[in-house]
């Protein structure tokens, strides 16, 4: 007899958890499960990973996409009124998504919370006589703010974690839990297919780097850095962002206020970014924080040269004697100055 569970996931477009999600489901025996994948936002278009998800896996949406890009269109409105509708609906999303939850809680006595989303709602769903399991991507395991969500931690059975710090971090701040490490899932030969097929843009050299634009992906230190090496040194290659966020036009204006428009591309989201990191001469991660830094392993497989930022993830990725690569504070003339080196050193990116 199978097994049968529910999963749970915000979304599925572009980004490294929403790709480990996939990854997951992959790896399920459907001669031994039963999956459904409930998944609160339709985003319609921006559903990227919708056809990879297996075939055998039925999947649900909680809410509507007529809905989802009413809340988009407030979203990215600069009117006040708009915003305030934006919050407004937020938090109808959140009940609509909670009570379609329940709704199918009677398929399977198990739940995986895979981004846990749940934890907000947690107090308000019957979840008697069910095995709850987070998987956590993010943070050192120390606890949110919010009370409910504090008190809704201990209600999870398991918490599977992605690097040892977060999995120390649980294991110090809750008593109900069991806290697991599983590293993330990567299908290292489909990363080495698809990294053969032929880019479109004519980049010429490039340095890259791959992460959605947010203020946590910190590409604006990035940016600077290049910037400065470029005028600094004179080097031929360009820099290559690749990701999508709120902090595009940030970045954009950066760029132009450098002039350096004509040496630092942003190409937005890409389902195939490996072909992009394969041809590139040096991969850099500038981020202030990383569960488990998805595209450093990427590039790790692809045999590029990683320069990152420090952060738990990454010492852990690239050994704490950076084994792997070169681990660097947030620092612009540090990072400056690895860049130029290991862009003028060749035989020191091999090694």
């Amino acid at each position: 007899m199978k097994r049968k569970l529910i999963v749970h996931n915000g979304n599925i477009s572009i980004g490294g958890q929403e790709k480990m999600l996939i990854e997951f489901l992959k790896l399920l025996d459907p001669q031994k499960y039963e999956v459904l994948l409930l998944v609160e936002e339709n985003n319609g278009k921006r559903n990227d990973y919708i056809n990879d998800i297996p075939k055998w896996v039925e999947y649900k949406f909680l809410t509507t996409e007529k809905f989802m890009s009413w809340i988009e269109r407030n979203k990215k409105s600069k009117n006040p009124l708009r915003k305030i509708l934006y919050s407004f609906l937020l938090k109808i999303k959140k009940k609509i998504s909670a009570k379609k939850f329940e709704k199918y809680l009677k398929f399977s006595d198990i739940i995986i919370d895979y981004d846990m989303g749940l934890m907000r709602n947690l107090h308000k769903i019957n979840l008697r006589n069910k095995k709850l399991i987070g998987w956590s991507h993010a943070g050192d395991g120390s606890l949110p703010k919010n009370k409910n969500k504090r008190k809704n931690v201990e209600r999870y059975d398991y918490i599977v974690t992605i690097n040892e710090v977060m999995k120390n971090g649980y294991e110090k701040n809750t008593v109900h839990p069991q806290i697991l490490k599983i590293y993330n899932f990567m299908d290292f030969n489909l990363i080495l297919e698809k990294s053969k097929e032929p880019i479109e843009e004519n980049l010429g050299e490039y340095v890259i780097s791959v992460g959605s634009l947010t203020e946590n992906k910190n590409q604006a230190l990035l940016i600077k850095s290049f910037s400065r090496l470029k005028k600094e040194n004179n080097i031929p290659e360009k820099l290559v962002i690749i990701g999508e966020g709120k902090e595009r036009e940030k970045l954009e204006m950066l760029i132009k206020n450098l002039n350096m428009e004509s040496e630092v591309f942003l190409l937005g989201q890409k389902l195939n970014p490996y072909k992009y990191i394969a041809n590139s001469k040096l991969f850099v991660l500038s981020s202030k924080n990383e569960g488990f830094s998805l595209t450093c392993v990427e590039a790790m497989i692809l045999r590029k040269m990683v320069i990152a930022t420090e952060t738990n993830g990454t010492q852990e990725i690239l050994g704490n004697k950076s084994d792997y690569g070169r681990l660097i504070s947030e620092d612009e003339t540090n990072l400056l100055n690895l860049m130029f080196f290991y862009l003028k050193n060749e035989n020191e990116c091999k090694k």
